[in-house]
């Protein structure tokens, strides 16, 4: 909790991986990569639950090694290469029953982000009071795929991150690698953690 505001964490984590194969449970740094995510949400003092969304039983008990989440697994069709990730966040946000103010949703794909991150981005989205925001590499307005927060009412009628009035959390270069491909693996595995 922050501000008394209410900090949900939502982590995808699906199995499969059409760049980079089975790219969520590759070894980075000594832990899967998706548990890094995990590992930043359970250290931020100012998030009160986190919600893993995976299709994967394999996934979901790995994860149990590094945080308490629901007893969930999602539907196989939201885990296809066609599925848009906005649709995984509305399918959690109906499932879950707890009311919260903000959502923060953490990609696997981001490891080097860190908890001051997370906690400034939140900071942020407060003092900002906005609806939305997302982590942009330095001054670019492109989303780096690292954080996105949002009010759940708010993104169930918008269903998606980029309004009007949305704020940008800027991190440099070398925390904003997105992984996608082996060369950014291998990029990100090359920076301290």
């Amino acid at each position: 909790m922050f501000k008394k505001k209410f900090f949900l964490a939502i982590i995808p984590a699906r199995l499969g991986s059409k760049r980079l194969k089975n790219k969520n449970i590759r070894i980075f740094k000594g832990k899967p990569l998706f548990a890094w995510s995990l590992i930043v949400a359970k250290k931020s003092k100012f998030i009160d639950d986190i919600f893993l969304s995976t299709e994967s039983k394999k996934i979901y008990l790995l994860g149990k090694k590094y945080a308490s989440y629901p007893n969930y697994l999602r539907p196989n069709h939201l885990s296809l290469d066609s599925c848009h990730p906005n649709n995984v966040i509305l399918h959690v946000l109906k499932f879950i029953k707890k009311k919260y103010d903000y959502f923060i949703y953490l990609q696997p794909t981001s490891p080097l982000r860190t908890v001051s991150d997370v906690n400034s981005a939140i900071r942020k989205i407060i003092k900002e009071k906005s609806n939305s925001l997302v982590s942009v590499t330095n001054n670019s307005k492109k989303p780096n795929g690292a954080i996105y927060i949002s009010k759940p009412e708010f993104f169930l009628k918008s269903k998606k991150f980029k309004v009007k009035g949305m704020v940008y959390y800027k991190m440099p270069k070398k925390r904003s690698i997105d992984i996608d491909y082996l060369e950014d693996f291998e990029e990100a595995l090359k920076k301290k953690h």
